[in-house]
């Protein structure tokens, strides 16, 4: 009908979104929701450039965002190479298994054993993804206008 409005619910900075999603690297799916995931947009709950990308969309919509490494795992740090006595590392371990390694004050970190001998093992401390770039599929499920945006949310 001529003149009639239709009342789309575009999303804006603190309304509430559900949606799923799926996360995907190279090397296939990362993660994704079982259930719904809902968020008030803003609040920072997932990467900036997910939270930004949902900005103008309305339900029903599907889209993809692609997130920088520096909004998720951070980038490959060489400097978190260490060579360790071959002692430190369980016998059983192969190279590419994750260990874990104590640091100066004994808490353990996650490590890919890169590569051992008889006297040393390299393991590697970088998160898995670090460095890669992650793409977000979203199904944009449910929108609610929060009247009022909560404080303090930047987008």
């Amino acid at each position: 009908m001529a003149g009639e409005v239709v009342s789309e619910k575009r999303i804006g900075p603190g309304d509430r979104v559900s949606f799923r999603y799926r996360v995907l690297a190279e090397g296939g799916l990362v993660d994704a929701s079982e259930e719904p995931v809902t968020i008030i947009v803003g609040e920072g709950r997932f990467p900036p450039s997910v939270e930004k990308a949902l900005l103008g969309h309305t339900e029903g919509e599907v889209l993809s965002v692609w997130v920088p490494p520096d909004e998720h795992y951070g980038w490959y740090d060489p400097r978190k190479i260490q060579f360790l006595p071959v002692e430190k590392i369980p016998p059983q371990a192969r190279p590419g298994e994750t260990i874990f390694v104590p640091d100066e004050l004994g808490v353990l970190h996650p490590a890919r054993l890169a590569r051992r001998d008889s006297r040393v093992a390299v393991v590697d401390l970088n998160h898995p993804l670090a460095g890669k770039p992650l793409r977000f599929d979203l199904e944009i499920l449910k929108v609610e206008k929060i009247s009022e945006p909560q404080g303090g949310q930047k987008i």
